[in-house]
This record gives C-alpha cells, sequence and structure tokens, in this order.
C-alpha cells in the first residue's frame, strides 16, 4: 500500500486575504472560529482534538498571518476544497504556493514558510471527509508581481494595483521589467472603506448595518439607489476611489501613457465608484481566484 509522500505532488495555489481565502476554483471568507459544538455549519473541520467552523465570518487585518492558528486552520480548509473540486483523493502529496504582500515578504517569507510547514503531515476531518496530506514544499510568492504572469508587460509602461480586503499593492513594470522603487504595499484594502461606511451610518442611523450589506453595494455599485445606506455607501466609495486613484499616481500612474491593470476583490471600488473603467488604458481582471491561478502557474513553471 503507498504512503502518502509516494503519490506524485499536486500544486495548490492558495491566497490568503483577509475578506476571502482562495484557491484557483473556489472561494469562501476568510472566518474561523474554534466551538464546543456544531449546531447547523457544514464548513466544519476538525484538526488535532479541536473543532473549527470556517467561513463564516472574516479575520481583521494583522501585519503578520503567522501569529495565531487560524490561517493555517484555514489554510488545511483550502487544500481540502481544492482537492474536493477536483475529485482528488484526500490522501494526498501537496506542493503550496501562497503569496505574501510585497512589503512583508522579504521579512517574513522564512517565517511564513515555516508556519505553513508546522506539520509535514496533516491529518485532520472537512465536510465528514478524513484527509491525510503531506506537504512536500511551501513556496511563498511576492503579491503583485506574480500576476506578471497574466499580462504582456515585455513592451510599453505598465502598473498592476492588487487591491485586497487589507492592503494593496503595486508593481510598476518597464518593458517587462519590474521597477524596484515602485514595489509597495499600502493599507488601504476595500475593508478599511466598508468600515468607513459602516462608521457613519452607525452615526447617522443610531444602529449598525451590518457588513454583507455593505459589501453587497461596493460589488454591485449603487446605481438607481436613493437610500440612505446606498447614498452614503456610494459617497464614501466615490471618496476613497479617488483615494486610491491618487496614490496610483504618486507611484508613477500616469493617464494614456501607463497601462494599469487591477486585480483583486477590491478592484469592483474602482470599477463601481471612478471613471476609471472609461479609461481605454485600464484593464480589470475580475477573476477572484487570479492570484492562486497566478502562485500555482508560477510553482508549475519552475521558476522559483
Amino acid at each position: 500500500m503507498k504512503n502518502v509522500t509516494d503519490y506524485k505532488p499536486i500544486i495548490i495555489g492558495v491566497d490568503h486575504g483577509y475578506g476571502n481565502i482562495k484557491t484557483e476554483h473556489c472561494v469562501f471568507p476568510a472566518g474561523v472560529e474554534r466551538v464546543a459544538e456544531v449546531l447547523a455549519s457544514d464548513q466544519v473541520l476538525v484538526y488535532e482534538g479541536n473543532t473549527y467552523v470556517v467561513g463564516e465570518n472574516h479575520l481583521t487585518y494583522q501585519n503578520d498571518k503567522t501569529g495565531d492558528q487560524n490561517f493555517y486552520i484555514l489554510t488545511l480548509a483550502a487544500v481540502a476544497e481544492e482537492l474536493l473540486y477536483r475529485k482528488y483523493s484526500p490522501n494526498a502529496n501537496i506542493i503550496l504556493a501562497v503569496g505574501l504582500p510585497l512589503a512583508w515578504i522579504g521579512a517574513q517569507r522564512k517565517s511564513f514558510k515555516h508556519y505553513l510547514e508546522q506539520n509535514r503531515e496533516p491529518e485532520f476531518e472537512y465536510k465528514d471527509v478524513q484527509f491525510h496530506l503531506h506537504i512536500e514544499r511551501v513556496l511563498v510568492l511576492a503579491q503583485g508581481l506574480a500576476e506578471s504572469s497574466l499580462i504582456d508587460s515585455s513592451v510599453g509602461d505598465h502598473m498592476i494595483a492588487d487591491i485586497g480586503n487589507g492592503t494593496m499593492n503595486i508593481v510598476r513594470f518597464v518593458d517587462g521589467k519590474p521597477i524596484e522603487k515602485s514595489l509597495t504595499t499600502e493599507r488601504f484594502g476595500v475593508g478599511i472603506c466598508i468600515r468607513n461606511i459602516r462608521e457613519e451610518l452607525s452615526r447617522s442611523l443610531g444602529r449598525d448595518v451590518e457588513e454583507r450589506i455593505i459589501d453587497r453595494l461596493i460589488r454591485e455599485g449603487c446605481a438607481g439607489k436613493s437610500d440612505t445606506i446606498s447614498f452614503a455607501t456610494g459617497r464614501i466609495a466615490k471618496e476613497y476611489a479617488a483615494e486610491i486613484i491618487r496614490k496610483l499616481k504618486d507611484y508613477g500612474y500616469i493617464e494614456n501613457y501607463v497601462r494599469l491593470h487591477v486585480f483583486g476583490g477590491g478592484g469592483c471600488l474602482l470599477k463601481n465608484y471612478s471613471d476609471l473603467p472609461d479609461k481605454q488604458d485600464v484593464e480589470f481582471n475580475e477573476d477572484i481566484c487570479a492570484n492562486a491561478k497566478c502562485y500555482a502557474k508560477w510553482a508549475e513553471s519552475g521558476q522559483l
């Protein structure tokens, strides 16, 4: 009988967002809660005697994702989701391809790799399926740089803006080469905008408005809506989008000269609340799984 280490390695890309966890084919909210008893959820993971419900909320922003076990548990769930989607055996040999924001990659690459390799043969239960993995290798890539595999940046001036829930990564390429001084991470993700909107609505309405309501308005836009929540969301979202554009210009975006490529779930802010969609030099990649696909593609190419 084969050991799990004897199987051909499967490359799985995982994008560890604060809003959502993404693999190449699966997305779920980046929430994890340790519970004593499960009453309703089917998104349950049992690991080392502890039971966790995943996917019901979002994690708060933190500079170091290795500070607790949350992202590790979410990684196990992500791998399990991808294996289930592909209809692969739950006994699998895995190469993990993941990413970190540009500003963190130098200082945190080794610690994040060690964190994800803390148990090279994790055994756990997820959605009533028993999994036994072997983590053969963990590859940690830079967000922003990884997306260059999806664009033709070999000629001309290009800028990538990867806008997530917690951060925005910016990279500028000239004739296929990244400009070192342009590589940056700003804590300016869509989650901050949503928080600002909720705080204003709480003051004006005297009650809390659920995050999912604001999130839907950000993703779908407020066109044709005139209620108090939509009005406040539209106004603050437009101001926030304008500030994002100002930051992009600070890092070298020039209309009609630099081609802008917008990635990440937060791109909906610019698409719905700015005039960038009308610009000929702007492209929106609306695939929320794009980063995970990029990580897997780089791992498959062997260019690491």
